[in-house]
Parts: C-alpha cells; structure tokens; sequence
C-alpha cells in the first residue's frame, strides 16, 4: 500500500500582507503629496470691489495697491463717511494729526485680485453647550506654500451688530431655524462667516466649529498636553458645569483640565483679554503635541476628534492642514489679538464691550488675513460702521483710536510664556 504524503501546511502570506501594506502607505503619502484643498469661495466677493466716485478719503490717507510679498503692506486706513464730530487719536490719547476731506476720483479700473498661492483661511469658533454662546473665535490663515500660519483671536465681548460678537452665531441659529433649516448650525457657521468677510473685507474659505466634548475628545486623544499652568485657578460653576482646580507651573493636562484652562478668566486684571492670552499658551502646547504625532496616528486622531466636530473641510482636508502643520516651524506661527479698548456703551455706564481699533484691525487684516496679492483698499474696510456704535461717541473714539496689535511667534511663547497681568486679591 502506498504511503499518501502529508500536504505542507499552509503558510500564512506575510509576504504579501507586507507589499500590499507598503503599496497602500506609498499611494497615502502620493495623495498627501499631491492632494490640495477646495476652495469654496474661490471668487472675489462683492464687497471688494472699488468703492463709488464721490467716496471722500482725506488727503493724508492712500490706498494701498502694491502686489504683497509675503504679506501686503499696511498704510492709514479710509473711510467712506467720516465723522466730523469725532476726533481721531493715537494710541495715548493724544489728538492726531488730519486733514479735511477731499474728493478722488474712481480708478479707471476695478483693482484686480489674484489669490496667494497655497494661503487658506479658516474660522474655527469654540461653543458652549448652554446658551449657545460662541466665547473661542479665532481666524487662521495658513500659508501652506511658505509654511506660515498667523492666528487671530477675537475677544468673545468685540462690539458687532449692535451686540457682542460671541453671541452672533446664536443670532444666526435663529434665523437659519425660522427659514426651516434643516441644518440649523452649519447654516449659522455660513452666515456667521458673511458677516465677518463683509465687515474685515477678508475672505474665509472654511470653518470649524467645535463643542467642547470634541475639544476634551482631542486632547484625550493626542494623550494629553504639556502646559505650563500661568497661576492657580480655583473656579466653580455649576450652571455651567464647569469645576476648575489647576496649579501654577508645567503640567501634563487632559482634556477636562485643557477645558478649564482655556476657559479660566476669573484670576486675570483684564479678565476676558487674559483668558485670550492663556489660550496662546495652550495652542502653541498644542501645535507642539501635534508635530510629535506620527502621520500614520493623523487619520485616527482626526477620526476620534471628528465626532463631536463639525466643519466644512472633508476628512482630507482635514488630512492635508493636520500633515501641513506638522511641518511648520514654531518661529513661523504668528499669534495675535485684534486690536481693540474696552469700554462701556454710555462712556460711564452701560455695557462693557471690546471696541476694535479701525485702522489696527485694517493693518492686520492685510498683514495677517489677506489671500490676495492686492492689498485691500481701506475704503472698502467695515464701509457701514458694524464695528461700532457711531451714536455712541466714546465708542466712535476709541474705534478711531489706532492701536497696533501685539504679535507673538509660537517659538517665543514656547521659550517664554507669555505674560499676564493675574488679581492679587
């Protein structure tokens, strides 16, 4: 009888798994390589196009219409209806120097402008869970094409509309919900962004908006951050369910802790300002976190992040400004408040409001905001007085006060901190 032979045992196709792997992971890095955003607002909006002929400027004011290097030139912003009865002034208060109003004619023709190769701009707006408001907003404007990023704050109590900006988007809310909206917060976020390019003359080509279940999710997921806490910070709030207990000093912070961390303003002299600069600490921890994750954890951070998120970039998007960060460097972030005083609407009374400096708020718009080689015409900047109360005149002062605003790089916040004027009581 003839002996049957013992069939081989089969192998397991490592091999194979091996190559197919490495096959998938060159086609990722191919499409990271070669893959660019959308740009959903690609045109050039209305509101920048010239201003009429009989717009009056003063004689001491030019516009700007030098192509940018790496960012436009600022001069002396114009307005489009001054008011005589206020009185421009410097930053300490000491009357400026102007001259009276003139005529200019139109340019023959309509100033041309041609995007930045590879500069994005995106809203990202942090939102509470209780009554809607909106006290995180801030504008990024990634060059991902030089490696650079500057990052604009707006202090949740800015002066827009006849109201303050962090209750904006609830505004907005509203107004989708009557229309029947079907998707009452994406629509907000659209509207929110018209305001904001209508008013800074700015164009913002996506938005993110974020609960701060997705922000605890983030951290969480990247394992935590490494802060260095500014002071004690003892707050209790349980409408808001909101329990702070951080020490002073540098610490690993998880996400409810990096919660309480940026939403801590109790112990600052400038309260909601101090709020604003605690958070610059808190993102350069962040941006310096996110460049030690490797590219192969992105997908599933961005997918644990996601959940409680939403945004008008797709996952790739997502993907592409994840992988972009990763290769700025610290030294080529820009980090910066928008200009502005705080005041009450009566001068001595009424509600506290952040007014923002016109001409401040104009230099930074066209040197940290602009996707254009074009500066933007000063004409054309918050043409119909959104940004303050002109029947107001302590309001219309400070708004006509220039104030530069502030610039502090990631690497130096990251070597120094930043500083941060804490109660002693």
């Amino acid at each position: 009888m003839k002996k049957q032979k013992t069939p081989a045992p089969r192998r397991f196709p490592w091999l194979f798994l091996s190559l197919l792997c490495a096959f998938c992971i060159w086609l990722t890095y191919l499409y990271g390589v070669f893959y660019i955003p959308s740009l959903p607002r690609a045109e050039v909006p209305p509101f920048l196009q010239n201003p009429p002929a009989d717009t009056q400027v003063t004689d001491m004011q030019q516009t700007a219409e030098s192509p940018a290097q790496e960012h436009p030139p600022a001069t002396a912003p114009q307005q489009t209806n001054p008011i005589t009865d206020a009185v421009l002034t410097t930053s300490d208060g000491t009357p400026a120097v102007t001259t009276s109003p003139v005529q200019t004619e139109a340019p023959a023709e309509a100033v041309l402008y041609r995007r930045r190769d590879g500069v994005h701009n995106i809203l990202c707006v942090g939102r509470d869970a209780a009554a809607y408001n909106t006290d995180v907003l801030m504008l990024v404007s990634f060059d991902t094409k030089n490696g650079a990023a500057s990052v604009v704050q707006i202090p949740r109590d800015t002066y827009l509309d006849g109201g303050k900006i962090n209750a904006l988007w609830a505004k907005k809310r509203n107004a989708a919900k009557k229309n029947g909206s079907s998707s009452v917060d994406d629509d907000a976020m659209e509207l929110l962004c018209k305001t904001l390019e209508q008013t800074l003359c700015i164009q913002i080509d996506h938005w993110i908006l974020c609960n701060l279940a997705a922000f605890r999710d983030a951290v969480d997921a990247l394992g935590g951050v490494t802060v260095t806490v500014p002071c004690d910070m003892d707050y209790e709030d349980p409408a808001q369910n909101l329990s702070i207990h951080l020490s002073a000093g540098e610490q690993l912070l998880n996400g409810a802790q990096a919660e309480g961390l940026v939403r801590f303003r109790s112990g600052y002299v400038r309260g909601d300002l101090g709020r604003v600069d605690a958070q610059k600490l808190f993102l350069t921890a962040l941006l310096q976190k996110v460049k030690e994750v490797s590219v192969l954890q992105l997908p599933a951070l961005l997918k644990t992040a996601a959940v409680n998120l939403s945004t008008s970039l797709s996952p790739s998007d997502l993907l592409y400004f994840a992988k972009s960060a990763q290769k700025v460097d610290l030294s080529r972030v820009s980090f910066l408040t928008l200009p502005g005083t705080d005041c009450r609407e009566y001068g001595t009374s009424g509600a506290w409001y952040y007014v923002l400096s016109r001409q401040g708020v104009w230099e930074v718009v066209n040197n940290h905001l602009n996707v254009y080689q074009t500066a933007v015409d000063g004409k054309l900047f918050d043409r119909d007085y959104r940004l303050t109360n002109t029947a107001r005149s302590s309001m219309l002062t400070y708004y006509q006060t220039y104030l530069t605003a502030a610039v502090s790089s990631a690497s130096g916040i990251a070597e120094n901190g930043v500083s941060i004027a804490l109660n002693t009581n």
